[in-house]
């Protein structure tokens, strides 16, 4: 008596169906993940080699090039700045305060500007810079 040998069928996935859940899972990582938009004023900012992103929580101040003042991208009179940013230090504790000054604005400015800020409370001022290259080092 012979035995017959069964075929055997071999299961593969179904790559269809993978292929939509991992496109399912890809956007709904893409519209779940937050982007942090950066504001669309137009500063050139000094370069430096070492630099930081700045954390959800700080506060921004934007100094133009024509020394028009951003406060968390709405514009701000100088002679309004003590008291909008004392507010918002009061309202973020601990929050740092970033200070993004356009390359071209007058060192003398910035330093006007930041110590408004010292004296609204700030005590954390970071400043903002674009990260270049590291120039190589000769031998």
């Amino acid at each position: 008596m012979k035995i017959r040998e069964r075929k055997r069928i071999q299961a593969e996935p179904g790559m269809t169906a993978m292929i939509d859940i991992i496109f399912l899972l890809l956007l709904f990582f893409v519209l779940s993940s937050s982007f942090i938009l950066q504001p669309g004023i137009k500063v050139q900012l000094p370069r430096t080699v070492t630099s930081e992103q700045p954390a959800r929580k700080d506060l921004i101040l934007i100094i133009a090039r024509d020394k028009r003042v951003f406060l968390n991208n709405e514009l701000v009179q100088f002679k309004a700045l003590w008291g909008r940013l004392e507010n918002e230090l009061k309202f973020q504790r601990g929050a740092a305060l970033i200070l993004r000054a356009d390359r071209d604005v007058p060192h003398g400015f910035v330093v006007r500007v930041m110590d408004v800020a010292k004296q609204a409370g700030a005590d954390r001022i970071a400043i903002a810079t674009s990260p270049t290259r590291r120039p190589k080092e000769k031998k």
